[in-house]
């Protein structure tokens, strides 16, 4: 897991030090798993694992921020906004 400490300003110039468990990273492309290579039942059946393996990480998800309170802690940072990052990975 990759782990960054930063200090973030709002809009409103207030500003606040953050430490966020990364889960999605700034970009411009879509990105998957390529099914393109498999016959139609493959896709379907790997699709269908893929759809129960992401299920199975959501509710894994769910535990862990019952277990820390985070349930309602996730959020967005804009990266121009992000000064002094310092990133770790654990």
């Amino acid at each position: 897991m990759n782990i960054i400490t930063f200090n973030y300003t709002k809009d409103d110039e207030s500003t606040s030090d953050r430490v966020l468990a990364i889960m999605v990273k700034p970009n411009n492309m879509y990105e998957g798993l390529d099914l393109s290579e498999l016959t139609e039942e493959e896709q379907g059946a790997a699709g269908e694992a893929v759809t129960k393996a992401y299920g199975d990480y959501l509710f894994a998800l769910g535990l862990v921020e019952e277990q820390f309170d985070l349930k309602y802690r996730y959020r967005r940072f804009n990266p121009a906004k992000m000064t002094n990052i310092v990133a770790d990975t654990i």
